[in-house]
């Protein structure tokens, strides 16, 4: 049994949850380039979720991928051999780079990437409609408050017309990680100001830098999932020395 972080609480500081974004833009800005070398491969999470996209593929496959980092899931599917259609967004504009650079020979693969902030509502303003998968994964873990991250999902459900796979990284379940959490106090941050479930996680490869990370348990998956008018079809934890690091998440429309 899984112990729940989650309970609604009132709306974030704004101040506060201006704070912890410019936090992760600056992190991402930073490891960019040692980001890249550390997702090079698949995890068995991402694996476990391929069957959805052929399942789509039977069809004209569109695929939304938000915050695609280095594209490595379209080298996937091209490496699997199924053809898609498919959106690239991120924050970060030289990880954006390092996807274009490795997805613009693929066979199979009609790519385009847009740099947007997601924390900014008009991210969604050059996209259609009527997506066969949004994919999310470990991103909705990096915003603050849960009315942020709702009307992330909510914006997911109007862009999807097929399955919103999500996933979020479970870093409290793990001792290791656990051990590692930096107090808030030592950015600036109030510790009263934050959800239950948020967390400061440095990183070490390459440079030294820290990023904001918020753990969205299965309760607050499905919470999210009913407030935004979405069907939960199927959970799983993959992923990790632990092999449950990540929680993942299909869900559809009612």
């Amino acid at each position: 049994e899984f112990v729940s972080l989650f309970r609604h609480v009132v709306e974030m500081n704004p101040q506060t949850q201006d704070a912890l974004l410019q936090i992760n833009r600056f992190f991402y800005k930073k490891v960019a380039c040692y980001f890249d070398a550390t997702r090079q491969g698949w995890t068995a999470g991402l694996l476990l979720i391929l069957p959805y996209f052929e399942a789509k593929a039977k069809e004209s496959l569109t695929v939304l991928d938000v915050g695609c980092g280095n594209g490595r899931f379209a080298r996937l599917l091209a490496q699997k051999g199924i053809t898609t259609c498919y959106t690239g967004v991120d924050g970060e504009a030289q990880l954006l780079r390092l996807a274009q650079e490795a997805v613009v020979d693929l066979a199979g693969i009609d790519s385009r990437f847009i740099q947007a902030d997601l924390a900014d509502p008009s991210w969604t303003d050059s996209l259609s409609s009527g997506q066969n998968v949004v994919l999310c994964t470990a991103t909705m873990q990096h915003l603050p408050s849960y009315n942020l991250r709702l009307r992330l999902l909510q914006e997911f459900r109007r862009l999807c017309a097929g399955y919103v796979i999500l996933s979020f990284w479970q870093f409290l379940s793990s001792e290791r990680f656990r051990a590692k959490l930096v107090d808030p106090q030592l950015v600036g941050i109030d510790p009263c100001e934050l959800e239950p479930g948020d967390g400061f996680l440095p990183w070490r490869q390459g440079v030294d830098a820290l990023r904001y990370v918020h753990q969205v348990d299965e309760s607050e998956l499905r919470q999210l999932a009913a407030d935004a008018d979405l069907t939960v079809l199927r959970t799983f934890r993959a992923d990790g020395k632990e092999t449950d690091l990540n929680l993942y998440a299909i869900l559809t429309h009612p």
